[in-house]
């Protein structure tokens, strides 16, 4: 009997040509179970051996909420909150949380490729499977971590409107910045494991270049040269808008789409689209660099 041969080449018009999305895109859905198999087996043993279990996916973000908390109370530091009717505690659980699951999602597909080593070099299959279930992962404990500030937000008595809703929508575009990123990254581990702790530092310093603890200040006349920059800061960071909108939403205010939030989308889809296929190109080189 005729077994098919199926013959895998480096720089082929599958892989660098027009043709690639296609192939990418049929690749994807016929692997799909096995998708859905390596997000199963990552999530039942994140921490099968761990006492705390899933308590370790939600203290980092109510960790940082709580300190800040008391550090504001004090006066130790000055963080106003302006223009929100929510709770500085609400304001900086969902900021932490937005901006874990952006950090995690990056970080997880980065190091997916050199966690999967032994699997990578010895079976072929798209090594984006590898790549999407870290990322499955991270997208349950994100579910988690929702759920925490929903509880949380029962407890403090407040109450956004059902139109906050629509702010998942908008997790959509963080998601796709953070795969974008993290495609690109990936090959790049596999030559320099010091990515990943590159990228750890890049987000505990970048959660402060992000409404997550800090609001983004007002524009208004007198305004000091401190929150100012930080003004600019936080609107250069793609991040921001989505935060932003998700926050005002949950504030019980409109959905405004302004150009920031349409630029920030934009970019974070075409990280996506140039990620993916950076990553479709190196996809033969990766095995020889583990």
């Amino acid at each position: 009997m005729d077994v098919p041969v199926t013959v895998y080449e480096a720089f082929s018009p599958d892989r660098v040509g027009l043709r690639a999305w296609r192939v990418m895109w049929r690749e994807l859905w016929e692997y799909r179970e096995l998708v859905h198999r390596l997000v199963a087996r990552n999530i039942a043993g994140q921490f099968r051996q761990s006492f705390l279990g899933y308590v370790w996916i939600a203290l980092p973000p109510i960790a940082i909420t709580v300190v800040f908390t008391l550090l504001r109370k004090a006066q130790v530091v000055n963080v106003p909150l302006e223009g929100y009717r929510m709770p500085y505690p609400v304001f900086a659980l969902i900021g932490t949380t937005l901006w874990g699951f952006f950090a995690q999602v990056t970080t997880m597909a980065t190091t997916s490729i050199a966690n999967a080593g032994p699997l990578v070099t010895r079976i072929y299959f798209p090594r984006e499977v590898v790549v999407l279930s870290g990322v499955g992962n991270a997208v349950v404990n994100f579910g988690i971590r929702l759920i925490v500030v929903g509880l949380t937000m029962l407890l403090i008595g407040f109450h956004p409107p059902l139109s906050a809703a629509w702010g998942l929508l908008w997790v959509v575009p963080l998601f796709a910045f953070a795969l974008g990123l993290g495609f690109i990254f990936a090959p790049i581990n596999t030559m320099m494991r010091d990515m990943s702790r590159i990228l750890e530092f890049s987000f505990q310093f970048g959660m402060l270049l992000a409404p997550t603890v800090i609001a983004t200040p007002q524009l208004v006349p007198g305004i000091s040269r401190s929150r100012l920059a930080l003004y600019w800061i936080h609107n250069l960071n793609p991040v921001s808008h989505f935060i932003h909108v998700i926050d005002r939403l949950m504030d019980g205010g409109p959905m405004v789409i302004d150009n920031g939030l349409i630029v920030a989308t934009g970019i974070a889809f075409l990280t996506l689209a140039v990620g993916w296929r950076f990553f479709h190109i190196c996809e033969p080189l990766l095995a020889e660099r583990l």
